[in-house]
């Protein structure tokens, strides 16, 4: 399957990029795309770590299953003020 990863802020910055497309085995769930984009992208390991994931627009745990064609949003951490 395959599934469009949208990065947002820091994310984007790191990636120089605001969305990537990655190729998946049909059983793939959450996790197993944090993994992939950490093992592809190491520098991304840190922020792949603390930042948040969205499924469909919806915030997601690491036992989410995927399907083709799904949205996947990489939210790094907010500060400042």
């Amino acid at each position: 399957m395959i599934v469009k990863i949208v990065f947002f802020a820091a994310a984007r910055d790191l990636m120089g990029c605001p969305s990537l497309e990655m190729s998946l085995d049909d059983s793939a769930t959450l996790g197993q795309v944090k993994q992939s984009i950490i093992e592809q992208y190491p520098m991304m390991m840190e922020l792949v770590k603390k930042s948040t994931f969205s499924v469909d627009r919806q915030y997601a745990r690491d036992e989410q299953p995927l399907y083709h064609g799904v949205e996947i949003g990489l939210i790094p951490p907010v500060s400042g003020g």
